[in-house]
Formats: C-alpha cells, structure tokens, sequence
C-alpha cells in the first residue's frame, strides 16, 4: 500500500517535532533508555494536539528559571 505525498508530509512533521522533544528531554538531564525516549517522543508528537489541550494554560516554564 503506497502512501500519499500529504501522509508522508504529515509523518516527516511528527518525526521533526518528536526530534525536537527527544533534544528537550535529554537535556532536561532525565536520564531515559534510547528506545523508550524514541516510543515517547512519537507517542507525544503524534498525539500533539491532546499534549497541547493540557498544557494550553501554562504561562511559563516551572519552576521560573
């Protein structure tokens, strides 16, 4: 089953932003097995808009640098 040109957008978009996230959670300095760090980065990306629904109403990062 080929994929479309809009799905493989839409997979290359999740993959960057799960990148992103992966970049922020190591150097947070949580130590967290590769593989895990990859399934929960995915998971997070591909479930954007829910992530962003609970955290919508945070101001700013905590605690306050």
């Amino acid at each position: 089953m080929a994929i479309s040109k809009k799905e493989a957008d839409a997979w290359d978009r999740v993959l960057d932003a799960a990148a992103d996230l992966s970049e922020l959670i190591e150097s947070s300095g949580i130590e967290i097995d590769e593989c895990d760090l990859e399934e929960l980065t995915i998971f997070l990306a591909t479930h954007g808009y829910a992530v962003r629904n609970m955290l919508k109403h945070l101001k700013w990062s905590w605690p306050a640098d």
